[in-house]
């Protein structure tokens, strides 16, 4: 009986598993073309290398698609030091809401590293946000990349930087918040006098 139950749960265990389903994500660039890397300060500039700089993989099934509901899976890559704006995050299996190998929303976010805050994407926004100058965020565009699905030999997992929907970005300095603020004001200020005219 002991045996049975224990089979039983394995059978489940796996049935869910399958159920919900996984699909496989290559996170990396090595090899791609210029505008296809990521820069720092503006894209064309100084390539992103070494560890003094992060990049994560961040999904969200297709059905709920949003930057805001977007979740980071697996740990942040560093650059190469050698191919400078080139990262190789290795594979990431994601869990998603319908079948193997199923197409997920995915976006790249980078960031420099600073002293004293917590290494993350998010991190690293709120300190530039409250005003910290050494931070610095970039981030991709979100787009739908086909998964694949694990363990299968006819199906294998290419790198998201030779995706279609991939593109090179910058990681850049966070605008301090007074700084939005008086370019929105310009911009209000510009469309009031154009209205007058």
């Amino acid at each position: 009986m002991k045996k049975l139950l224990l089979t039983a749960a394995a059978i489940l265990a796996t049935l869910d598993i399958y159920a919900q389903g996984q699909g496989v994500i290559s996170f990396g660039n090595v090899g791609v073309a210029s505008d296809r890397r990521i820069y720092v300060g503006s894209m064309g500039g100084t390539l992103a290398a070494g560890t003094g700089y992060k990049i994560a993989l961040y999904y969200s099934p297709v059905t709920t698609a949003t930057e805001a509901n977007l979740t980071q899976i697996g740990a942040a890559a560093s650059f190469s030091p050698l191919g400078a704006g080139q990262f190789s995050g290795g594979n990431r299996t994601v869990t998603t809401a319908v079948g193997n190998g199923d197409p997920v929303a995915v976006q790249a976010r980078a960031w420099s590293t600073v002293p004293g805050v917590a290494d993350t994407y998010e991190a690293v926004l709120a300190a530039g946000l409250a005003g910290d100058g050494r931070a610095q965020v970039g981030k991709g565009q979100v787009f739908i990349d086909d998964t694949f699905r694990p363990g299968d030999p006819t199906d294998p997992a290419t790198a998201i930087g030779t995706h279609a929907g991939w593109q090179g970005f910058a990681i850049t300095p966070v605008p301090e918040p007074s700084s939005i603020a008086l370019g929105l004001l310009g911009v209000g200020t510009l469309l009031m006098l154009r209205r007058r005219k």
